[in-house]
């Protein structure tokens, strides 16, 4: 009896640990796709689907068969995702120990620079990141770095630590876009930005110069034009009020000249009417401007005859 109660118990537990089992293989295939998010199955390591619609599994809960059978990906086309290539950066920012690991890059006029950045980009075509899934990001790193490589050494030391970034970034997106659609990565880049842009510590108070005199370079071209976009008006100004003076002077000039030589030419014509009366007329006036400047000065009586005193 014993015996048998133990292989009744046996097999109940069997039976128990064979549903248990059986209930863990079917929920197994049970997915829950969220909102920001679609999925892809691959039945055998195939799609499993005849058209779009079936392929991709849009939000909510899908049943498939078992993992052993069926693998479900889930691509977050919703999320802004980040990958930083940090190929050509090294924290310690010394080469010199073993320039042949250190990836570092060499400008277009031959400066070495050590460089990180951030890489954001968004899913846009879910079946081609669904086949690429396991190292989409590595290739998205290979990419990035290969062009980094190539517009920095295109790009100036001076350029690339002051205002030229926001250049390279743009470039660098538009050539890493062109070669990942190439290649059917399925995926959008949004942003590139630079994270460190650094030259090695051997060389870093030269560096540190060269951006001090390119920063006053730029605060002195900066007020050169202020007092240019202020001088030139001002010149401008005072130019147009010396022309205006001096037509102003030479209205003056001719209208008093042309009222001299007509007062000229109606004495001459009286001269040769009656040159006695222009003469005693000129005599007279001449008198007449010499006694307004007089001072008669009267004295007592005993000092003197009266003396003119002029002025």
């Amino acid at each position: 009896m014993p015996d048998i109660q133990h292989n009744r118990g046996a097999i109940v537990i069997s039976r128990i640990v064979f549903a248990a089992l059986l209930l863990a293989l079917l929920l197994s295939g049970v997915h829950v796709v969220q909102s920001d998010e679609v999925a892809v199955t691959l039945r055998f390591g195939r799609l499993y689907g005849d058209n779009l619609s079936r392929v991709i599994m849009l939000p909510g809960i899908h049943f498939t068969f078992p993992p052993v059978i069926d693998e479900v990906i889930k691509v977050p086309v919703g999320r802004i995702r980040q990958v930083t290539v940090s190929t050509h950066y090294v924290s310690s920012l010394t080469i010199s120990e073993d320039v042949a690991g250190t990836g570092y890059l060499v400008t277009g006029d031959q400066n070495i620079m050590l460089l990180e950045a951030d890489v954001k980009y968004q899913i846009v075509d879910p079946l081609s990141y669904a086949l690429l899934h396991a190292n989409v990001e590595d290739v998205i790193k290979g990419v990035v770095s290969g062009v980094l490589r190539e517009k920095v050494s295109e790009t100036d030391v001076d350029s690339l630590l002051t205002t030229g970034k926001a250049r390279l970034a743009e470039e660098a997106i538009a050539d890493a876009q062109t070669r990942l659609d190439a290649l059917s990565c399925g995926v959008y880049i949004t942003n590139l930005d630079f994270t460190n842009v650094s030259p090695p510590s051997e060389t870093i108070e030269d560096f540190e110069a060269v951006i001090a005199a390119s920063i006053q370079k730029e605060t002195l071209t900066q007020q050169a034009l202020e007092y240019r976009v202020n001088a030139i008006p001002a010149a401008q100004s005072a130019a147009r009020s010396l022309v205006d003076n001096a037509s102003v002077a030479r209205n003056e000039a001719i209208s008093a000249a042309q009222n001299d030589v007509s007062a000229f030419i109606g004495l001459y014509e009286q001269y040769q009417l009656d040159p006695a009366i222009v003469i005693e007329g000129g005599l007279r006036e001449r008198i007449n401007a010499l006694l307004s400047k007089m001072r008669v000065v009267i004295t007592k009586p005993g000092e003197g005859a009266p003396r003119v005193i002029l002025p």
